[in-house]
């Protein structure tokens, strides 16, 4: 267990062990017309800017539909703020990604804001328990990405990953409740998975569009590779063989994360189930294309979501 990843189930235990001490404590904290305008306003980007998240996100109750779109944004603003970097420039960008952190720092020091989105963030880290600290990891991660494009190792990485994904793992497992504080630590690890199939398969889109390389560099060196054959698009034998490798510790890391469904609350594991099956699709994606990844964006179209949800829910999740 990485220290991350047990300092998280650690906070846990000392947290509430039962998701329905949560929803009782909830029920306190009424949404204003301001709320519920910026909830819809967070669906809105949830389906605009996470088809297959949002596609996932239909099967939980209505209460936690709310409460994730209202973690999206939080976490789709301030990444949408770095990964502008054609219309603004480096301090430019690090000023309003601190701008907003301090914004939603004083919404939650007060419990609320005038802006509807940032009203509804404010209800659903209050609603649910999220910790602030939580949240500025995940900042933390972001101004990280103004400054560091490449990652020297795994480990490294990993640390990234932690407050990019781990801690969104966290966020929903508070949303969808838990049974036991044992799911944190797979929340974290399912945090990762997600992360991991998505940096496989936006290798080309994130070097072109954000000078940035998520692939590790001693690993792209252990397959006669680095960042500068990844600019090229240089597609050989080496890079196939160093995306099997990539793919391969991405599903052992969805392996490691499975577990956990099962501690969250019943009612909210199928569709943690389906985004658990869409995301790894993704892998079977790059897979089928020969791990050519720079020939476009894999994705799984609506037919082949529909035919993956029905399997998850028949218990079929390979």
């Amino acid at each position: 267990m990485s220290s991350r990843v047990e300092f998280a189930f650690l906070e846990a235990k000392r947290a509430t062990a039962a998701s329905k001490v949560i929803e009782m404590r909830s029920t306190a904290i009424e949404k204003s017309e301001l709320v519920l305008r910026g909830l819809e306003e967070c669906r809105g980007i949830t389906r605009r800017y996470g088809t297959s998240f949002y596609f996932a996100t239909q099967f939980f109750p209505r209460e936690t539909r709310e409460g994730i779109y209202a973690v999206y944004a939080f976490a789709r603003i301030p990444d949408e703020i770095v990964d502008d970097p054609g219309t603004t420039t480096r301090s430019e960008r690090v000023g309003r990604l601190e701008e907003w952190r301090q914004t939603w720092l004083e919404a939650m020091s007060v419990g609320g804001s005038d802006d509807a989105v940032m009203a509804a963030i404010v209800y659903a880290f209050r609603k649910y328990e999220i910790p602030v600290e939580d949240g500025e990891a995940f900042l933390r991660s972001m101004f990280m990405d103004e400054d560091k494009k490449t990652y020297a190792n795994y480990a490294e990485l990993e640390e990234y990953m932690y407050g990019s994904a781990g801690v969104i793992g966290l966020m929903v497992t508070r949303i969808v409740g838990f049974s036991t504080p044992e799911a944190f630590p797979h929340a974290i690890k399912l945090g990762y998975a997600f992360q991991l199939t998505n940096f496989l398969r936006d290798i080309k889109e994130d070097w072109d569009e954000l000078g940035r390389v998520y692939m590790p560099q001693d690993e792209l060196a252990r397959f006669g590779l680095d960042t500068a054959d990844l600019g090229r698009k240089r597609f050989d034998d080496r890079f196939v063989e160093f995306m099997k490798f990539q793919i391969e510790r991405n599903k052992q890391v969805y392996r490691e994360a499975f577990p956990g469904i099962k501690m969250l609350n019943w009612r909210g594991r199928l569709a943690v189930k389906i985004s658990y099956v869409l995301y790894k699709a993704i892998l079977g994606e790059i897979e089928r294309a020969g791990y050519n990844v720079y020939k476009g964006r894999v994705r799984t179209d609506l037919p082949k979501k529909i035919k993956l949800s029905i399997r998850a829910l028949a218990g079929v999740y390979e």
